[in-house]
């Protein structure tokens, strides 16, 4: 392992952390609020990048798979702890809070802990919201795109933090293929923001509300979330959030190379068809729950939820928890589900589904025909073992963590409810879970040690699982 070299990837990645800070300081001076915090968390963070630079001065710019998994596991934590510090200089929040809150950034799911979002300095809501829009095409993949040097070892960045079962390449050259991501997601939210501001929103809200939902985070300036907003302000942040959904592949393929075929991929199929068969379940059911709801209201609540949660997103436009319970089953299990591949959603993604139910049929045929040579295909293309594998452990692990996260969060006096939804909404980063953390709640009143479980499940399901794995393996730390 090149151990000081992965300091000075760290450092390199907290001084990206703390160069966006500079926009929220600026906005802090422009609007008269205390710029302080700010200033004490760059300054913090400067001194850390610049002892980590001078102690590596010496490394040999490469990375191993081994090194890759590192950075991007501890690099995330670091990220998370230097960014939580405006909300503690604030005066706002305590370490833990600050800690799961911006783990909840930049892992894009959404949770709070904040009990008056509205209170708090606009400043610092702006760079709440700049945590989702940098995790969510990740920040590792950034410094990518801007360092050509990384480059060397990026392909190792790039495996243990792009989701995904697969991590394939837009161009030949990983720098070229960092940059046109991040050059097809501002392109996006750009045209998010336009849309923002056409529905009614001022640029300030546009802005964040397009962050969010790009990323598929979730925060939202105001306390009702997009329920604070128009309907069409409604109907815009449902397209939003169904592209940040979808694999940027497609996106790419699309808007820059006019591929028109890559409407043909199985898995976006199958995303829009569990959007549309779940939106349609909702919505029958809504249409005799609530007969005061006019048709437009009942289609557009469905369809926000569902694509709110499917994409890992977290926003609502009302208050799903008082819908009737088969509902909110339903939704528990989009959480699961997740976006597609290689998108800013979470979730077990959609391509590990369709994996797994393809392998149903193949073993009843094995059975019945035990000569027969049985061969997965997704997209007219074999399925690599190694992938029929990695859909199969990751779901097994995801259920254990999910297990196990919302014991310790019921053992510490949480109601098993609350904690199993808290636990399954950490790890599947979407934001809202059940109960006392619902679409309308916080988690505010969860313990400060609930709160680093949580954000370490936020952390672990952002890199799926294996990335943070590899740490724990004695095999890992051998030569």
């Amino acid at each position: 392992m090149n151990l000081l070299f992965d300091l000075r990837v760290m450092s390199l990645l907290i001084a990206l952390v703390a160069g966006f800070e500079i926009f929220p300081l600026l906005l802090a001076m422009y609007l008269g609020e205390d710029p302080i915090p700010l200033v004490k968390s760059i300054i913090l963070a400067a001194i850390f990048v610049l002892g980590g630079i001078w102690f590596s001065r010496k490394a040999r710019p490469e990375l191993t798979p081994r090194d890759g998994f590192l950075v991007t596991s501890l690099g995330w934590f670091l990220a998370s702890f230097f960014g939580g510090m405006p909300y503690v200089f604030n005066g706002g929040m305590d370490w833990p809070s600050a800690f799961f809150e911006t783990a909840s950034g930049f892992t894009t799911t959404g949770s709070s802990a904040m009990t008056d979002i509205e209170a708090w300095p606009k400043s610092i809501l702006l760079w709440r919201s700049i945590t989702h829009w940098l995790g969510g095409m990740g920040m590792l993949l950034m410094a990518i795109a801007i360092l050509p040097f990384l480059g060397v070892g990026g392909t190792q960045l790039m495996k243990a933090e792009v989701p995904g079962p697969t991590k394939d390449r837009m161009t030949p050259r990983l720098v070229s293929t960092a940059r046109a991501l991040w050059g097809v997601y501002t392109l996006i939210t750009i045209f998010g923001v336009a849309g923002f501001m056409y529905f009614g929103m001022d640029l300030y809200d546009a802005v964040n509300h397009s962050f969010a939902a790009i990323a598929t985070g979730g925060f939202s300036t105001k306390n009702l979330s997009m329920g604070y907003y128009s309907p069409a302000a409604q109907w815009w942040a449902i397209l939003i959030m169904g592209l940040g959904g979808m694999n940027f592949l497609i996106h790419y393929r699309v808007i820059v190379l006019r591929d028109w075929k890559a409407f043909t991929y199985e898995e976006l199929i199958g995303y829009l068809l569990i959007i549309f068969i779940f939106t349609a379940y909702i919505v029958a059911i809504l249409v005799r729950w609530n007969p005061e709801w006019n048709i437009e209201e009942v289609v557009r609540h469905s369809l926000f939820q569902v694509v709110s949660i499917m994409t890992t997103t977290g926003f609502a436009s009302t208050d799903w928890e008082q819908w009737p319970a088969i509902t909110q089953l339903w939704l528990g299990l989009l959480m699961v589900i997740g976006g597609m591949s290689g998108s800013t959603g979470g979730g077990i993604k959609v391509v590990r589904v369709q994996i797994l139910l393809k392998t149903i049929p193949n073993v009843t045929t094995r059975l019945l025909r035990p000569n027969q040579v049985v061969i997965q295909k997704m997209d007219h293309q074999p399925i690599p073992r190694e992938i029929l594998e990695n859909a199969v452990a990751l779901f097994i692990l995801a259920m254990g963590y999910v297990l196990f996260g919302g014991m310790l969060l019921n053992a510490m006096d949480m109601d098993l409810l609350s904690a199993m939804g808290a636990s399954l909404t950490a790890w599947a980063n979407v934001g809202p879970g059940f109960n006392t953390v619902g679409a309308m709640d916080n988690f505010a009143h969860v313990p400060d040690f609930g709160k680093i479980i949580l954000a370490s499940l936020m952390i672990v399901g952002r890199l799926e699982i294996f990335t943070i794995l590899m740490l724990f393996s004695t095999r890992f730390w051998k030569d």
